[in-house]
């Protein structure tokens, strides 16, 4: 209190309502904060504890992009360190080493996951990553026609159509054949002005995609969107012909936080490494010949010439990056893979006891991993509505279809619950 009175003795007013007499009364808020009156930290815990009971955890059978795995304990431990928890971008490396290094882990765990030569640092999230990837194929080979399979995740799509809105781009959408790209179709669709394929797989419908199948010339980039999971026992995207990789990486050990943040991993083969967006962290040695990280490449406008840049990223997802180094450093391959195996074991499961019931058919009976589609005589929204009184949340995709997903997490309880709900519904 006296420091502002101070202040405002300095500048030669006598109260703070006086310094604020400048703003219209019309526009000053006059009603209470609806907030209360001031609490002991006793009180305020007590308070926090009644509100937070209130919460209710749904039964999560959600995916499309999104999805609830299981999270070690270690990554919130870790994570929670005030060393990474407060850093900021490493601008300057010789303080920076811990942020670095782990930005270098996380690209070196990327590439072996993926396949690929290099990844960067991290971008915002899938879908602001798979438009960074198509901008980069443009700048590649100076085309501008995008072949996009039909079933690439909506929200993915949205996001690169906003991206691409004022740029010279044209999207066409592929033909779709048994709930996957229609490969042998898309020959007919390639002309002069491609730039890039566009292939998800599993795709939206949580089909499996054949990359290999996808027969272009090698100036024509194809851009393959994945879930980094189910890489674990799939071929790796860099051997089936992918010159770029995209992928959300939220389930590598981050929550699903009601839509973020999230984290945007780009990966390309090593002729594309100079046109990545973002920054990459390298590493080398030091005058007394010991590790040391530094930004081997700031591709972007705050950093070098405005018509020199590959993007305007200006920020990389740090702090989600590190929760997924830490995810991926603690399952390793086979923890992946078992993750994988558990998904897969489960969602035929549940497939197969959907299937059974009357009103309801699994559309596609095989080449899925964790999540299927199912078709329903009954009203697909109102099915959602019926789950959620009982705490179980599922994805309507139109009204007469249900996209499942399953992961490690489910138990064998809660998916009978599932079924035998959606067996009462009539």
């Amino acid at each position: 209190v006296e420091e502002e009175k101070e202040m405002l003795k300095f500048i030669g007013i006598k109260n703070f309502n006086e310094l604020i007499d400048i703003i219209p009364k019309n526009i000053k808020l006059n009603d209470s904060y609806g907030i209360s009156d001031p609490m002991s930290e006793i009180e305020l815990l007590s308070h926090i504890k009644e509100v937070s009971d209130k919460n209710i955890s749904n039964i999560s059978f959600l995916g499309g992009g999104v999805y609830d795995r299981y999270i070690p304990s270690i990554v919130d431990f870790i994570a929670s360190r005030s060393e990474f928890y407060t850093a900021y971008t490493p601008y300057q490396p010789e303080v920076s080493q811990g942020t670095l290094q782990y930005l270098y882990e996380y690209q070196s765990m990327i590439c072996g996951l993926t396949g690929m030569d290099t990844s960067n640092a991290s971008l915002y999230d899938g879908g602001s990553a798979l438009a960074e990837a198509c901008i980069l194929a443009g700048a590649f080979n100076s085309k501008r026609k995008i072949l996009l399979s039909p079933h690439i995740n909506p929200n993915y799509t949205q996001v690169l159509e906003t991206y691409l809105k004022e740029l010279d781009y044209e999207i066409e959408i592929l033909s779709s054949k048994n709930g996957v790209t229609d490969i042998d179709n898309i020959k007919s669709s390639i002309d002069e002005n491609v730039s890039s394929i566009v292939i998800q797989s599993p795709n939206y419908l949580g089909q499996i995609e054949d990359w290999e199948a996808i027969n272009k010339n090698k100036n024509i980039l194809l851009i393959g969107i994945s879930d980094p999971i189910p890489l674990g026992i799939l071929k790796p995207p860099a051997s089936s012909g992918v010159d770029i990789y995209v992928g959300e990486g939220q389930s590598l050990g981050n929550y699903q936080s009601f839509g973020g943040p999230y984290l945007g991993i780009i990966a390309v083969k090593n002729y594309l490494t100079r046109k990545i967006p973002g920054r990459v962290v390298g590493r080398t040695n030091d005058v007394n010949g010991k590790d040391a990280y530094v930004l081997t490449l700031q591709t972007r406008e705050q950093h070098i010439r405005r018509e020199k840049a590959t993007s305007n990223i200006c920020t990389n997802q740090g702090l989600i990056a590190l929760r997924a180094t830490i995810y991926l450093s603690i399952m390793g391959p086979q923890g992946i893979k078992s993750i994988n195996k558990l998904s897969i074991n489960k969602a035929y499961y549940l497939a197969s006891l959907i299937d059974d019931l009357d009103n309801y058919s699994l559309v596609y009976k095989n080449n899925f991993i964790n999540e299927f589609l199912i078709d329903t005589k009954i009203n697909a929204y109102e099915i959602k509505e019926e789950c959620l009184k009982y705490n179980i949340s599922v994805n309507p995709i139109n009204k007469n279809q249900i996209l499942f997903a399953v992961t490690e997490r489910r138990t064998r309880k809660e998916i009978d619950k599932l079924v035998s709900i959606l067996g009462s519904i009539n």
